[in-house]
């Protein structure tokens, strides 16, 4: 019992590659149906495109380049014929007379030649109601039975998507917009005149969002051309002029005006700037909390179930830019898409349901538009707030943990003579929040100015984490600080990952673990 090739991964993995007629092939069905596919449409149909010339090849082998006999089917002289019946015995046509039986109706009888001085033979053609027509339709060369063509993809899927995608993008003749192709020689022409109506439908509806057939009803195309074919067209005309940004979630694809969108969303505002950290080794007290701190530049965790509810207690940071982090747990939440930056969504408040834009801001790994509601209730660094899930397509709801407005015992950061020192202070705090993260910021201005310096003069990491874990230890009589209030501190000043400043933790002699996550300074060790 042999397999096809096709039917094994290590065929797609390692011996298949994208052949000229392969592109052919798909490009005649985009033709033929006028419609842009995806690239599951795509990929399907070239795995059951494989599948079918092996098939063809193995019959071929099989019957010797000639045809299955068949007693239904017609046959002229000449014709070279396998039959299953006969061991796949091969012959040919040389003789087709007209059958004589009352009983079996019109039909014919043609002789054949088996060759090396074998008697020839005569057979029924023509004739609808015999066995044979059942029996050798169904006799195949004695495999298993074969995985189909959806079976195949949804295993082997995405090796071949890649290898097809790779091969669309070198030849450049194959368009994609928002996961779907099409040959770019056959869209439909859309001029400059065509762009600036949909520019101008745009600016009234205020920069956007528009779908793409809101902006069709604006332009006069000929109505000749196929529907999709026309969106599709359009869709890439406005990718390729800068003025239109593309900011629908994947498979919806939704128009903006790049000068109408937020400053913040257009460029990474200066408190999330921070680049991605290499992972570091740590024990596992701190590789736990780092987990569970969920920063969005912390590392990527497999096999992390997907919730349809996340809490997180806000940093410093997000609260200055009004944003999110677009974490591992969080990005789950919120859409996504098939290549866009930003994506426009909308953000529900769970206590009175007020809507407002959101924006996902994929380079940046943040979520924009929260600043009216972080004043609205107050929000402190360290503030409780959980996101889940919205009721319909495109929201997300967010939830400010509010209470009874308590004056309490917190953190305070204040700015003396250039420097941010901490203070435990009594403020009236209304949200709930994490102890060991809150911060209390009277004078983000002060904060600021700051974080101007910081970009100026650059101090080292260790440097500034020392600084905070000093001022932070004078709260405490017995100076001991816990590495989540360090996280917290350190972005007060300066936006950096748990990771980078739990390595410090535990790579510099200054620093005495006294048990859980609590460390304490040691001044004899260290050295400005």
């Amino acid at each position: 019992m042999t397999q096809r090739q096709t039917q094994t991964a290590f065929y797609w993995e390692d011996n298949f590659t994208v052949e000229e007629a392969d592109i052919e092939h798909l490009y005649n069905i985009l033709l033929e149906g006028e419609t842009p596919l995806s690239s599951d449409e795509l990929v399907l149909a070239l795995i059951r495109r494989r599948m079918e010339r092996e098939e063809r090849a193995i019959q071929q082998q099989l019957y010797h380049g000639g045809s299955a006999y068949l007693p239904k089917d017609a046959y002229a002289i000449g014709q070279e014929l396998t039959f299953p019946n006969l061991q796949f015995a091969a012959g040919r046509v040389i003789a087709v007379r007209a059958g004589s039986n009352s009983e079996l109706g019109d039909f014919d009888v043609i002789t054949v030649d088996f060759g090396e001085g074998k008697k020839p033979r005569e057979f029924a053609a023509r004739l609808a109601d015999h066995k044979l027509n059942e029996i050798n339709s169904r006799i195949d060369d004695g495999n298993a039975p074969q995985r189909s063509a959806e079976e195949l993809a949804a295993e082997v899927g995405r090796i071949v998507q890649a290898k097809l995608e790779a091969k669309f993008r070198a030849k450049g003749d194959i368009v994609r917009i928002a996961g779907r192709w099409f040959p770019r020689p056959l869209l439909a022409d859309i001029n400059q005149g065509h762009l600036n109506l949909a520019e101008a439908a745009l600016d009234m509806a205020g920069g956007g969002p528009l779908p793409t057939s809101e902006l069709l009803r604006h332009l006069d195309l000929p109505s000749g051309i196929n529907s999709n074919l026309k969106t599709f067209s359009l869709d890439y005309a406005l990718q390729e002029d800068s003025r239109f940004d593309e900011v629908g979630p994947a498979g919806e694809v939704v128009w903006f005006l790049h000068r109408l969108e937020p400053p913040e969303v257009l460029s990474i505002p200066r408190h999330l700037r921070c680049e991605a950290a290499p992972a570091v080794s740590l024990p596992e007290v701190l590789t736990n909390l780092e987990s569970d701190l969920d920063d969005e530049y912390g590392p990527h965790r497999d096999g992390e179930a997907a919730s349809d509810e996340v809490t997180l207690y806000l940093t410093f940071p997000h609260l200055r830019a009004g944003t999110l982090p677009l974490s591992q747990k969080l990005a789950a939440l919120f859409p996504t898409a098939y290549e866009t930056p930003r994506i426009r969504f909308t953000l529900v408040d769970a206590h009175t349901g007020e809507k407002r834009p959101g924006w996902v801001v994929r380079p940046g790994r943040y979520v924009f538009g929260l600043a009216e509601w972080y004043r609205k209730y107050e929000v402190p660094v360290g503030g409780t707030i959980t996101v889940r899930r919205g009721g319909a397509p495109g929201e997300v709801v967010v939830k400010i943990a509010r209470r009874k407005p308590v004056r309490e015992w917190v953190r305070t950061a204040a700015v003396n003579e250039g420097r941010v020192s901490f203070a435990m202070q009594k403020r009236p705090v209304s949200v709930e929040y994490d102890e060991q993260m809150i911060v209390a910021v009277d004078n983000t201005s002060a904060i600021d100015q700051v974080w101007q310096r910081m970009d100026e003069r650059k101090p080292s990491l260790e440097k500034v984490v020392a600084d905070m874990f000093r001022e932070l230890a004078k709260l405490t009589t017995q100076s001991a600080v816990h590495a989540r209030s360090l996280y917290s501190a350190v972005n007060v000043i300066r936006r950096a990952p748990p990771g980078p400043i739990f390595a410090e933790l535990v790579s510099r002699p200054h620093f005495v673990h006294v048990g859980d996550a609590y460390w304490r300074f040691d001044e004899s060790r260290y050295a400005e």
